[in-house]
């Protein structure tokens, strides 16, 4: 609901949410969410499968760290 229709997320939903979680967790849940769905729609606009990505990638901003 908070990703496919943000509107109908009234107050019996954010009534339930608080019952389970406290405004910080309702935070972080929503802040994983976006994040969540931001990464699918990259994905799914670079038409990538599933597992075609490399599990170490070598690109980044932070400098590589020496192996011992």
């Amino acid at each position: 609901m908070l990703v496919w229709d943000p509107e109908g997320a009234d107050q019996r939903v954010w009534s339930g949410l608080r019952e389970h979680l406290t405004d910080a967790q309702i935070v972080e849940l929503g802040s994983f969410i976006a994040v969540t769905y931001g990464q699918q729609r990259v994905i799914k606009t670079w038409a990538v499968g599933h597992g075609e990505l490399p599990a170490e990638p070598r690109a980044g901003l932070a400098p590589e760290k020496a192996k011992s």
